[in-house]
């Protein structure tokens, strides 16, 4: 009986151990890591395929580039000039990014898997003209492709994004570690993945995605653009400035630096900003709404620029703590008079505060929350605590 158990055990083994059935090996695959969707423009290799009879029936909507990895020991992948790019870019017009996806069967002998994808890049004119539900249809059905995927518009076309040429550096890489500089920087938006979109579409409320730029085969995080929670299309875009202003509002930053000059003096001061907080309270009193919204800070000099030797005693440090209120109250203030009288769109989660402290009340203005938003009276306070000044006593040292 011993020798029965053992010999079913063996052959279950044998049978449920073995190795990948379906596999393909590395190098005949195309790992996508990057996507960039732009409005139909038909690049020159494309137009050349289609002079000689290599054209195929189709309205041409949308332009597709899928950035591959080169896996290490593929055929080719070591020839001259070839090891400082690890990437390719192959770009498809067609109906559909499905059929785009599978045009490039005819093309190359790789299949195209989407496990690895990082990020997709949506061009402006395409996001302005296409709801972004449609645009990222496909990515969200997909098996391949993970929820996690990160999605960013770029002022201008997207796949201008994917030809960054830093020696050793893959652009879908780069665009997601960028996103790690939060602590770094207050101008980085809160990275927006596929299943967090899903929720603010459906829902129709306004929110931002990162905007990225490109010039002379660079890039660089510049502001953000603005989905309309009404037609789920772009809208338009904030400027770095505009962005950090609503990074204090929603207390959302992680770290980075605020600037300031004295007003009496024009002396420039530099904040390391080591945490932030913001809280929103909404106020319905005899049915009218408003809001109040505290913001607190601690950080630490990065730059006092002064040349009269000043001692950094409590009385200096809160002149620059208020002056640096200042700068933090403009700066939302800014951002939140350019969404209610210009935009027309809430995106610093003030109705979401509304819903949760005020359900009655959100029940009654949520059909047209962004309308009735521009409105409404918002109130800011702001402390700010300048706690340590380095290894320097003085403003000269």
């Amino acid at each position: 009986m011993k020798h029965c158990i053992l010999l079913i055990v063996s052959i279950a083994q044998i049978v449920l151990l073995t190795a990948c059935w379906s596999s393909t090996p590395i190098e005949n695959l195309n790992m996508e890591v990057a996507v960039a969707l732009d409005v139909a423009d038909e690049t020159v290799i494309e137009k050349k395929f289609d002079g000689k009879c290599g054209d195929y029936s189709k309205r041409d909507r949308i332009s597709a580039t899928y950035q591959f990895i080169v896996p290490q020991g593929a055929v080719g992948s070591k020839k001259e000039g070839a090891a400082s790019r690890n990437f390719y870019n192959m770009t498809e017009t067609g109906d559909s990014i499905f059929e785009a996806i599978r045009e490039l069967s005819l093309r190359t002998n790789r299949e195209p898997i989407g496990h690895h994808l990082k990020v997709i890049v949506i061009g402006e004119k395409l996001a302005r003209s296409t709801k972004l539900s449609e645009l990222i249809d496909f990515f969200s059905r997909d098996n391949d492709i993970r929820p996690s995927v990160l999605v960013l518009v770029s002022k201008g076309k997207a796949k201008d994004v994917l030809n960054n040429v830093l020696p050793g550096q893959t652009p879908a890489f780069v665009l997601e570690g960028i996103f790690g500089n939060r602590d770094r920087s207050l101008r980085i938006w809160d990275p927006v993945t596929i299943t967090k979109i899903v929720g603010p579409l459906r829902g129709k409320k306004s929110f931002l995605l990162q905007n990225v730029i490109a010039a002379e085969n660079e890039m660089k995080f510049a502001g953000a653009g603005i989905i309309d929670g009404e037609s789920g299309k772009l809208s338009g875009f904030l400027s770095e400035k505009e962005l950090e202003g609503v990074v204090w509002l929603t207390g959302k930053g992680k770290g980075g630096v605020l600037k300031t000059h004295k007003d009496d003096t024009g002396r420039l001061i530099t904040y390391e900003v080591k945490a932030m907080s913001s809280k929103i309270e909404a106020v319905v009193e005899d049915g009218q709404i408003s809001f109040n919204v505290k913001i607190e800070s601690k950080g630490r000099y990065a730059e006092t620029f002064s040349t009269a030797g000043e001692r950094l005693d409590a009385a200096f440090m809160r002149q620059d703590d208020m002056e640096l209120e200042k700068e933090v109250r403009e700066l939302v203030g800014t951002v939140v008079a350019k969404m209610q009288h210009e935009l027309h769109a809430d995106i610093g989660g003030f109705g979401k505060t509304l819903r949760i402290q005020h359900p009655e009340a959100w029940r009654k203005v949520k059909a047209h929350w962004d309308q009735t938003f521009t409105g409404l009276p918002v109130h800011l306070e702001v402390k700010l605590q300048i706690e340590e000044y380095g290894a320097s006593g003085t403003a000269t040292d």
